[in-house]
């Protein structure tokens, strides 16, 4: 009989099933498994999907933004029904979902999609990547200068933020007569990859280089410590995705994220 359950972020045994389960697809469940690693975990209910009470699979809820996001795995197992059909229990109004496999045609039966957004999962590493030769001098966010990056984010209404992302040590910024004028770090991180986002220049000052610098840099600083970055970039916006090839980054898939809303 199917279950699903709540699993305590003290439940290490678990924890560990959990990431078990999710590493036999790395990159396609990159996004599940960030949820279950600092800094994320501090904001992420996890739901276990036990079959006559033996842990088969698992999803996440992450709570730090304007509405809940939902990742789901990406071997589904044919489950996907059950969990979707049993979602409304735990999220009682709109959330995004993630995954790599799902489609609208598999949701349109559960929940109303109000967006959807298809991108391209790209990754680097060690080998692949190309930095960017610059001038341009970025400065580290500090426990000291924190609450200032917050606030650049959220003059901008940047989404998807929460300032926990901050404590991976992979954010920079550029200012310019004494304010910031770009920004950028990473998502979510595991132990061997760190995903960026929230890269940030303000319109007026782009056009200079200062996106694919920022880039570079953050980067630079992921592959001194992991194996991997990676990123996410919708599939029209074509001179990102060539400033990210320049750079040494590789399509990976394409993942969906959907804006979803009950449909009662």
């Amino acid at each position: 009989m199917l279950e699903i359950k709540s699993i305590s972020k003290k439940n290490l045994e678990l924890i560990r099933k959990c990431v078990k389960l999710a590493d036999t697809d790395y990159f396609d469940n990159i996004v599940l498994l960030g949820d279950l690693f600092p800094p994320c975990i501090k904001l992420t209910d996890i739901y276990g999907i036990f079959n006559d009470n033996t842990l088969i699979s698992f999803f996440t809820v992450f709570k730090g933004f304007k509405v809940p996001s939902v990742v789901l795995p990406s071997n589904l197992s044919g489950i996907e029904s059950f969990i979707l059909s049993n979602l409304d229990k735990i999220i009682h109004k709109e959330f995004t979902l993630v995954s790599f496999t799902l489609s609208r045609n598999n949701l349109i039966n559960h929940y109303q999609i109000k967006d959807e957004s298809s991108e391209y999962c790209m990754i680097t590493d060690q080998t692949s990547f190309t930095p960017k030769t610059s001038d341009l001098i970025f400065k580290q966010v500090t426990k000291d200068n924190i609450n200032r990056i917050d606030r650049f984010y959220r003059a901008i209404d940047t989404y998807p933020w929460n300032p926990i992302q901050i404590e991976s040590n992979f954010y920079f910024y550029f200012e310019k007569d004494n304010k910031i004028i770009a920004c950028g770090g990473t998502h979510f991180e595991t132990p061997d990859v760190a995903h960026l986002g929230n890269i940030i220049v303000l319109a007026e000052f782009r056009g200079q280089s200062l996106g694919s610098a920022l880039v570079s840099t953050i980067t630079s600083n992921i592959l001194r410590s992991k194996s991997y970055a990676t990123l996410f970039v919708t599939q029209d916006n074509l001179p990102a995705i060539n400033l990210y090839k320049k750079l040494g980054f590789f399509h990976h898939k394409p993942v969906s994220i959907f804006s979803c809303k009950r449909t009662f």
